[in-house]
């Protein structure tokens, strides 16, 4: 065998043991997640110290071990807060409804308003205050609008930050959506951001921080392996649903489509089958019609097929409703924003006595969810598609020109 031949065996050999002691797919088992960073590289950052810990169900790690106990072996948590039931056993605390997480003793604090928030007192005799969610990379998810909170009181507090970055499940490069118009803050968003911002959380925290005046002490620790294209099925880890509602690591891409269509109250997104946000259902929608409206646009990365699906419980529930199914071909150059715009813009032309955009409950509904009435108003007014979504540009463009200073992972 010349010498070519036995370079070429011996890296033969090489991959072969390469797949052996790394079977399946290494590029989707090599993202490490804040937490796991922290406890490798910084644990002088927490040991001994007195947490404070916003967090939800999905802060796991690779392991499966949840942050909670994690911190717990080098800490001593004494606070948790999350937006949701708290997700582990508790014991009753001295004052009424009080409550601290059986394991650690930490007293837990549940936030259903994502506009209310601890007061400084709770936070005393805390050192730390570290937050670790999973993101939705949707700026309506009330974990964004409570972590700007916390920021906030943090400064207030005059108690040091530690953010322990997670990806967006989306990815970190889809910017789209109307920019937040102050007058409609509500809970489903405070700052001015888009609804789909491009950020993990950890940029997201910097960039809240730091744009708005925020002025908390704040440290992110970024995660490992982590590219900005990836979608959360890329990352391999595992994915704990944040709600009933988004089962999948791709919900959230489909949430992004659909969720805001849901304010109409007249068709069915799909919430109650077995793959909710994949839908648009009605008794009254021609499927085959609305499919031949939608695929004359050509959108990038997404096609719409005719479907016929049974919601078991919801709107339509135990009836198998026509309507469309939004396939998505291509994450990368799929805008979700605009697809699920487009589908409200042939809705309405298709059914205007169907669709209330005049309505004010709904309008109000509407415009406040996607924190602008500029494509309601566009709708209304006869605009194209692309004329309404050349509207939302000039405040995008501005975003994206301040948001390149808060990236931890490169374009």
């Amino acid at each position: 065998m010349n010498f070519s031949g036995r370079l070429f065996f011996l890296w033969v050999a090489f991959f072969c043991v390469v797949a052996l002691v790394f079977p399946g797919n290494a590029e989707a088992a090599r993202v490490k997640t804040g937490i796991e960073v922290l406890a490798r590289e910084h644990p002088e950052m927490v040991r001994g110290k007195k947490l404070a810990l916003f967090t939800a169900k999905t802060a796991l790690d690779q392991s499966l071990t949840h942050t909670i106990d994690r911190l717990a072996r080098a800490a001593s948590i004494r606070l948790i807060i999350t937006g949701d039931v708290f997700f582990r056993e508790t014991m009753p605390g001295d004052a009424p409804e009080s409550k601290f997480d059986a394991l650690t003793n930490a007293r837990v604090i549940e936030i259903s308003d994502p506009l209310q928030r601890p007061s400084v007192g709770d936070l005393k005799g805390i050192d730390l205050l570290i937050i670790d969610f999973q993101d939705i990379g949707l700026r309506y998810f009330k974990y964004v609008t409570m972590m700007a909170q916390l920021l906030d009181l943090a400064r207030e507090a005059s108690l040091p930050v530690l953010v322990l970055d997670r990806p967006n499940p989306i990815n970190a490069n889809t910017i789209s959506g109307p920019v937040l118009e102050v007058s409609l803050r509500s809970r489903f968003g405070v700052y001015p951001v888009p609804l789909l911002y491009g950020l993990t959380i950890g940029e997201l925290a910097l960039y809240f921080n730091k744009v708005f005046g925020l002025g908390a002490n704040l440290t992110v620790i970024g995660m490992e392996g982590y590219a900005r294209s990836m979608s959360y099925r890329d990352t391999g880890l595992h994915w704990v649903p944040p709600s009933d509602h988004i089962p999948e690591p791709d919900s959230p891409l489909f949430y992004a489509v659909t969720g805001f269509l849901g304010e109409m109250g007249v068709f069915s997104t799909g919430v109650g089958t077995n793959r909710p946000f994949h839908y648009v259902l009605a008794p009254w929608l021609d499927g085959e019609l609305l499919t031949q409206k939608l695929e004359r646009h050509k959108l990038p990365g997404v096609r719409f097929v005719p479907a016929a699906e049974k919601p078991y419980y919801g709107l339509f529930s135990q009836k198998k409703i026509p309507g469309i199914e939004i396939v998505v071909t291509d994450n990368i150059t799929f805008d979700p924003f605009l697809a699920g715009m487009a589908i409200l813009r042939a809705l309405h032309e298709l059914y205007p006595d169907r669709i209330p955009l005049k309505n004010p409950a709904a309008a109000e509904a509407l415009d406040t969810l996607l924190g602008s009435s500029k494509i309601r108003n566009g709708i209304l007014g006869g605009q194209t598609l692309m004329q309404i979504y050349a509207t939302l540009q000039g405040d995008l463009s501005e975003f994206i020109r301040k948001r390149r200073e808060f990236l931890i992972y490169p374009e």
